[in-house]
């Protein structure tokens, strides 16, 4: 089957027959004249050639996505999420999804430019990961930026270039969890994160501190500590800090790999939750809902992050956003009021 049978199935111009499969803006085609060609099209079963289809239209139809994670993509939950929403938009346009990943070799800082300059993209979406370092994040914004390829940051950007840019506001996350549970009534509360280097530690760590002083609650630095996203480190941590600090009435843990970890630490210790020791995870998963008890936590809508990068990277109108979404607080069956310390079991 080939396109001037098309054309004269539907009795008009192989020309007429491109110009509706590449969807030209301006063709001057009548919605009747469209209708159909789109007809002899399903009637012959006729599927164009891809590449001679792109290279007519000077368009791959093809959105790279980048991941400069040193470890498996996909047992990553919110990666999942997140190109779940953008292969959904994708799907919609008729686009393919590419990966590009740095895997194990994230050290060796693979050039982002060197992908886009093989002109197999129309675009580029770059999925910064907690170990995604700033000098990394700098250097492809400004090469991307100066060959004007169109792009899109996903999370971890803090920086003030004028570029598309989707995510959350970490800081005021974690101000939210301790919020709650200052409201509850918690004054030692403890603060498990991932590893210094992440990016996002700081910033979670500068959102428990501004809750704790807005509260005129003393900031102690031995109450924080990190745990590099690791079960057995956190399990090992929570032990300890409850062996040191026996005031701890509440744990806020900046990361969800982490907080079942927490749990089952304090459990293990002849600790009630939430009776003896409430907890905050931050971030929540399909997880946090089935343990015992269920955690509360912050919920980020990854899969609408997602979508919007997408959304962002296909609208082309040249004006540069920054979309920070919202995120909502789960409350669970990990917290309540703190319970006095001398009523603890071992206390």
């Amino acid at each position: 089957m080939t396109l001037k049978e098309v054309a004269k199935a539907a009795g008009v111009s192989h020309t007429t027959v491109s110009l509706v499969i590449n969807n030209v803006e301006g063709s001057r085609v009548s919605e009747s004249t469209r209708k159909r060609v789109l007809e002899a099209i399903k009637k012959l079963d006729y599927n164009p050639n891809l590449i001679a289809k792109r290279l007519a239209s000077g368009k791959t139809n093809s959105i790279g996505l980048f991941i400069p994670l040193a470890s498996p993509i996909f047992r990553n939950y919110t990666i999942i999420e997140m190109v779940a929403g953008i292969q959904d938009v994708l799907n919609q346009k008729g686009l393919d999804l590419v990966l590009f990943s740095g895997g194990r070799d994230l050290l060796r800082d693979r050039p982002i430019n060197q992908i886009v300059k093989q002109n197999t993209l129309d675009g580029l979406i770059i999925f910064n990961t907690r170990y995604t370092t700033q000098h990394f994040v700098n250097t492809y914004t400004r090469n991307l930026s100066r060959i004007h390829f169109n792009f899109v940051i996903l999370h971890y950007y803090w920086g003030s270039s004028k570029v598309n840019y989707v995510g959350v506001d970490y800081e005021k996350d974690a101000f939210k969890g301790i919020s709650y549970l200052i409201s509850l009534g918690h004054r030692d509360i403890a603060l498990i994160t991932g590893p210094p280097k992440a990016l996002v530690t700081p910033r979670i760590i500068e959102g428990y501190r501004r809750a704790l002083e807005n509260n005129n609650i003393r900031v102690k630095d031995s109450l924080i500590v990190n745990a590099d996203y690791d079960y057995q480190i956190s399990y090992d941590k929570t032990k300890r800090m409850m062996r040191d600090y026996p005031s701890i009435t509440a744990f806020f843990v900046g990361g969800y790999e982490m907080a079942p970890a927490c749990l089952k630490a304090l459990k293990d210790m002849g600790l009630n939750v939430p009776r003896d020791i409430s907890i905050v995870a931050y971030i929540d998963t399909e997880i946090m809902a089935l343990l015992d008890p269920p955690l509360t936590a912050i919920k980020i809508p990854y899969y609408d992050i997602g979508r919007k990068a997408a959304e962002l990277l296909l609208d082309g109108n040249g004006v540069k956003q920054k979309v920070v979404f919202e995120t909502e607080l789960i409350i669970r069956g990990s917290t309540a009021g703190p319970r006095s310390i001398g009523s603890m079991p071992g206390r």
